[in-house]
């Protein structure tokens, strides 16, 4: 999508800024904009009113009701997910979601019933399935968990909302270059990113540093910050820092939960982050928008080699494993003032609210100085909402999509990027900026989106270090196996009609 600051809402009129995932992509143009030709008399018109969504004023579906199936019951201890239905509860965010959600409602005069299904968060693809095998048509409007739910796009589960009507993902309150990514070829949109949930801003990757403790050692709480501005935040110092801080404390001659170190990883996914924040790619398109494997070069398996020697090969980095509870602890040592960094998530910080240190947020390290820019990634767990390919009601489910993403532009995200996540979670202000940062600079990759399909190539930092191999041996093993799953899902994909 298009980037938005809420430090500079007067460049929202020009739709110029934040529900972006990377470069601006061209999408199908649907919706009614706004009248640049409309003299405004004062400087007080809030530019968000000067905003529309792609459903006219008007639009009366006679009380339809609209059945929306979701989940907030978390596999794991160390991922959270906000209950899109919302309550008012004066939670700042469950009341902004409760309250766009009544404004559906009464724009559009439908009933919207939210289904939390109690199904675990790895399981929402099965059981989607499940009710798709079986010609279910209880449910319009699926929120489900991309990593185990994005494949059966291949299968012909979802339908395809390219045309749909009222949809305008030309507006910021669609992401549509995350969408496209998701996509092959282009004339087709099955899984859906926008702002009808704030999952993809929660779920961006980034690194949390103690402040404290990096005064202690280099004088300024702040210098990160300017290392980052000043395009030396690279991996080498990442690992040069841990190295600098940690201590055997209890003498034991191993790094341990017991001493201070320089970090704390896990085996799964904090190394994604790092893969993309090095700007590595998985995949490339051809000239017909068909993915290819692009890892087997000398940057890749250099970046690779590197993100192997932060888990298994640094002084001061202590690999936790691949359990989830594992994860918690990592936080608490953090929070304890145990450790410098923090690898994680936006939505991490809604568990480090009693810290007593400050805290910092940067985005993930570059490869080295010689990269363009700073690139960030979603966490596989983000919700995308998909419409089943049997669906009985699409103009309205259309419409309720549409107004979902648009009120959660509106009035849910600014309500958890501007009041929650820059105010209450981020302890300072230049945060606010690296928060800008990280998430304009989303690169979404469809290996990683996927998968499975892709022979888990989008994860191959994850192998390695799961198996104890090199790149290359692993990259050997896997090549075979994941050029035929590709393939595969390629050859579905292209032939759904």
């Amino acid at each position: 999508m298009k980037k938005l600051s809420f430090f500079l809402a007067a460049l929202l009129a020009a739709s110029s800024l934040m529900a972006s995932c990377g470069d601006t992509a061209t999408a199908p143009t649907e919706t009614q904009k706004v009248n640049d030709t409309k003299s405004v008399e004062t400087e007080e018109v809030d530019p968000m009113d000067l905003l529309t969504s792609g459903v006219p004023e008007g639009t009366d579906f006679g009380g339809e009701v609209v059945h929306l199936w979701y989940t907030t019951n978390s596999i794991s201890v160390a991922e959270t997910y906000i209950d899109i239905a919302g309550q008012l509860d004066g939670d700042i965010l469950n009341d902004a979601i409760y309250n766009a959600n009544i404004a559906v409602e009464d724009k559009l005069n439908v009933d919207l019933d939210f289904f939390n299904s109690g199904v675990t968060t790895d399981n929402t693809g099965n059981s989607f399935n499940k009710l798709m095998l079986a010609n279910d048509t209880s449910i319009d409007l699926f929120s489900l968990i991309q990593w185990n739910s994005a494949k059966f796009a291949a299968e012909g589960m979802f339908y395809n909302m390219f045309n749909a009507k009222y949809l305008s993902y030309d507006q910021p309150w669609w992401d549509y270059t995350y969408m496209k990514e998701m996509t092959i070829g282009n004339d087709r949109i099955f899984a859906l990113s926008g702002d009808f949930t704030v999952d993809r801003s929660r779920c961006l990757d980034c690194i949390y540093y103690n402040k404290q403790m990096f005064a202690d050692f280099y004088e300024d709480a702040d210098g990160l910050y300017q290392e980052v501005l000043d395009h030396k935040w690279t991996i080498e110092r990442f690992r040069k820092i841990a190295e600098e801080v940690y201590s055997d404390l209890n003498n034991n001659g191993q790094i341990d939960r017991e001493d201070r170190v320089g970090y704390c990883i896990n085996s799964y996914n904090n190394l994604d982050g790092f893969f993309s924040g090095a700007g590595a790619r998985t995949t490339a398109r051809d000239e017909n928008d068909i993915p290819y494997l692009v890892l087997n070069n000398d940057r890749t398996i250099n970046v690779c080699d590197a993100i192997y020697a932060i888990a298994r090969d640094t002084v001061g980095g202590y690999n936790s494993g691949t359990a989830y509870e594992e994860d918690v602890k990592n936080r608490e040592m953090f929070c304890h003032g145990d450790s410098m960094f923090l690898i994680g998530f936006f939505y991490t910080a809604e568990n480090m609210r009693d810290m007593k240190n400050d805290y910092g947020v940067v985005p993930m390290p570059l490869y080295d100085e010689a990269q363009e820019q700073y690139v960030s990634d979603v966490h596989d767990i983000m919700s995308i909402m998909a419409v089943p390919y049997n669906i009985t009601k699409l103009d309205t489910v259309s419409a309720v999509l549409e107004e979902l993403a648009f009120t959660g532009y509106k009035d849910v995200l600014p309500s958890y990027y501007e009041v929650l996540l820059k105010n209450k979670y981020a302890r300072d202000s230049i945060s606010a900026s690296m928060i800008d940062l990280i998430r304009d600079n989303c690169k979404p990759d469809i290996a990683h989106i996927y998968g499975d399909p892709f022979g888990t190539m989008g994860y191959i930092v994850r192998e390695m270090v799961q198996g104890k191999k090199p790149f290359a041996s692993k990259y050997t093993s896997m090549e075979k196996n994941a050029l035929k799953q590709m393939q595969k899902f390629i050859d579905k994909y292209t032939s759904i009609e």
